[in-house]
Protein backbone atom coordinates (compact mmCIF):
# COMPACT_ATOMS: atom_id res chain seq x y z
CA UNK A 1 0.00 0.00 0.00
CA UNK A 2 1.25 3.60 -0.79
CA UNK A 3 1.35 6.07 1.83
CA UNK A 4 -1.04 9.06 1.05
CA UNK A 5 0.78 12.55 1.00
CA UNK A 6 -0.77 14.98 2.84
CA UNK A 7 -2.32 17.69 0.75
CA UNK A 8 -1.08 21.40 1.15
CA UNK A 9 -3.02 23.69 2.02
CA UNK A 10 -3.80 26.77 0.06
CA UNK A 11 -4.67 29.97 1.06
CA UNK A 12 -5.95 33.05 -0.76
CA UNK A 13 -4.64 36.38 0.22
CA UNK A 14 -6.68 38.77 2.17
CA UNK A 15 -8.01 41.57 0.15
CA UNK A 16 -6.75 45.01 1.17
CA UNK A 17 -9.47 47.60 1.81
CA UNK A 18 -10.20 50.34 -0.55
CA UNK A 19 -8.89 52.75 1.84
CA UNK A 20 -5.49 51.20 1.78
CA UNK A 21 -5.64 51.03 -1.36
CA UNK A 22 -7.01 54.91 -2.48
CA UNK A 23 -4.57 56.83 0.10
CA UNK A 24 -1.05 57.67 -0.92
CA UNK A 25 1.78 57.79 0.96
CA UNK A 26 2.09 61.20 2.90
CA UNK A 27 5.54 63.01 1.58
CA UNK A 28 7.77 65.67 3.06
CA UNK A 29 7.65 68.83 1.78
CA UNK A 30 10.66 70.55 0.84
CA UNK A 31 9.73 73.51 2.90
CA UNK A 32 9.85 71.10 5.68
CA UNK A 33 12.95 69.31 5.52
CA UNK A 34 15.43 70.91 7.96
CA UNK A 35 18.66 71.88 6.06
CA UNK A 36 21.95 70.28 7.38
CA UNK A 37 25.21 71.98 6.30
CA UNK A 38 27.11 69.51 4.44
CA UNK A 39 31.09 69.19 5.34
CA UNK A 40 33.46 70.49 3.23
CA UNK A 41 35.54 67.59 0.99
CA UNK A 42 39.58 67.65 2.04
CA UNK A 43 41.13 68.00 -1.42
CA UNK A 44 43.57 64.82 -2.64
CA UNK A 45 44.90 62.68 0.77
CA UNK A 46 44.66 64.11 4.36
CA UNK A 47 48.36 64.24 5.93
CA UNK A 48 49.38 61.94 8.15
CA UNK A 49 49.78 62.51 12.11
CA UNK A 50 53.01 62.84 13.26
CA UNK A 51 54.96 59.76 13.34
CA UNK A 52 57.52 59.68 16.29
CA UNK A 53 61.21 58.61 15.63
CA UNK A 54 61.00 55.23 17.13
CA UNK A 55 58.13 54.73 14.71
CA UNK A 56 59.57 55.65 12.08
CA UNK A 57 62.77 53.05 12.61
CA UNK A 58 60.69 50.37 12.91
CA UNK A 59 58.86 51.20 10.06
CA UNK A 60 62.15 51.36 8.37
CA UNK A 61 63.83 48.45 9.81
CA UNK A 62 60.60 46.52 9.19
CA UNK A 63 60.59 47.36 5.29
CA UNK A 64 64.39 46.95 4.96
CA UNK A 65 63.28 43.48 6.14
CA UNK A 66 60.79 42.84 3.74
CA UNK A 67 62.97 43.76 0.74
CA UNK A 68 65.57 41.04 1.98
CA UNK A 69 62.97 38.83 1.75
CA UNK A 70 61.98 39.66 -1.51
CA UNK A 71 65.38 38.47 -2.88
CA UNK A 72 65.27 35.71 -0.23
CA UNK A 73 67.85 36.63 2.02
CA UNK A 74 70.61 35.89 -0.92
CA UNK A 75 73.04 38.76 -2.18
CA UNK A 76 72.39 42.17 -1.75
CA UNK A 77 73.59 44.76 0.71
CA UNK A 78 71.91 45.53 3.88
CA UNK A 79 73.08 49.18 3.76
CA UNK A 80 71.68 49.53 0.37
CA UNK A 81 67.85 47.69 1.49
CA UNK A 82 67.81 50.36 4.87
CA UNK A 83 68.51 52.86 2.29
CA UNK A 84 65.77 52.04 -0.12
CA UNK A 85 63.03 51.65 2.79
CA UNK A 86 64.04 55.15 4.61
CA UNK A 87 63.17 56.85 1.02
CA UNK A 88 60.35 54.80 0.54
CA UNK A 89 59.08 55.37 4.35
CA UNK A 90 59.57 58.84 4.33
CA UNK A 91 58.05 59.47 1.07
CA UNK A 92 54.87 57.72 2.43
CA UNK A 93 55.11 59.90 5.64
CA UNK A 94 55.26 63.38 3.77
CA UNK A 95 52.26 61.75 1.19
Amino acid sequence: MAEEQPKKRVTKPKEVSADLKAAPAPRARARDAVAVPKKPRAAGRSKSPQVSAADRQRMIAERAYYLAEARSFVGGDCQADWYAAESWVDAHLSA
